[in-house]
This record gives C-alpha cells, sequence and structure tokens, in this order.
C-alpha cells in the first residue's frame, strides 16, 4: 500500500500536540495518534517477511 504520509512520524507529531493541548483536544490528539501508530504497525506487518509456521528465523 503505497501513502505519502508516514505514519510513525504522524503519530509522534500528535503525540507532542497532545503533550501541549488539555481537556477534549488532549484525549482526541491521543486518540489520533494510537490510530496512526496502529496504521505504522499494520504497514510494517505487511512489509514484514513471513516465516512458515510461525517460526522466527532462528527456530529453523
Amino acid at each position: 500500500m503505497y501513502t505519502e504520509y508516514d505514519p510513525q512520524h504522524e503519530a509522534e507529531a500528535a503525540m507532542k500536540r497532545a503533550a501541549e493541548a488539555e481537556g477534549a483536544d488532549r484525549q482526541r490528539l491521543i486518540q489520533l495518534a494510537l490510530a496512526w501508530h496502529e496504521l505504522a504497525r499494520d504497514l510494517r506487518d505487511e512489509q514484514a517477511p513471513s516465516h512458515p509456521a510461525g517460526r522466527g528465523p532462528a527456530a529453523g
């Protein structure tokens, strides 16, 4: 999946903004950061090579 955004960078930026915010804005920005973080994790999982039977590379 191609995206022009770097989800990890967006997550970090949202957390920095959340640290400076208060109340409902802070909660909203934390939720936004978590969503970006989850997207970044999903993209990493898609790009990671899969191993047979769920084994790691050292299990060989």
